[in-house]
């Protein structure tokens, strides 16, 4: 599998391909990774938005749990992190996705709230274990 991204001035393929399974709505500061099939077929994406000085919000859709691997993981936490520069991400998980949840968590995202219909959760990157060069995780 391989890794793309959503260029300026293209046609915003990976975003519209989030967008239909996370209702992700398009935004200024929207940028988008993706990881795609040998076929060139998207097996799974993340977005960030609601960008601030310090942190930024993610959000990820996949077309199975199979399309989640560490080429993905590694380039979804080493965007916001280490090329943007921020200290922290969030994500808003609906309640009602408990394999969602168990993702976020086993991915080391902490729970820090809740509104009616969510969890919200958090990734510092200090904490990121899959960031190259992590002293706290299985990198090294």
């Amino acid at each position: 599998m391989i890794l793309a991204t959503d260029r300026q001035d293209d046609e915003p393929v990976i975003w519209n391909w989030l967008r239909k399974r996370t209702m992700l709505p398009w935004s200024t500061d929207l940028r988008c990774i993706g990881i795609l099939r040998p076929d060139g077929e998207i097996a799974g994406a993340v977005g960030y938005n609601g960008w601030s000085e310090q942190s930024c919000w993610m959000h990820v859709a996949l077309d199975t749990q199979h399309s989640l691997n560490r080429t993905l993981i590694r380039a979804a936490f080493d965007y916001p992190f280490n090329q943007a520069g921020r200290v922290a991400v969030y994500g808003l998980t609906p309640k009602g996705n408990p394999e969602a949840l168990r993702l976020n968590e086993g991915l080391g995202f902490r729970r820090i709230g809740q509104t009616c219909d969510g969890v919200i959760f958090e990734m510092r990157h200090d904490e990121c274990r899959w960031l190259k060069g992590a002293k706290h995780g299985r990198q090294g």
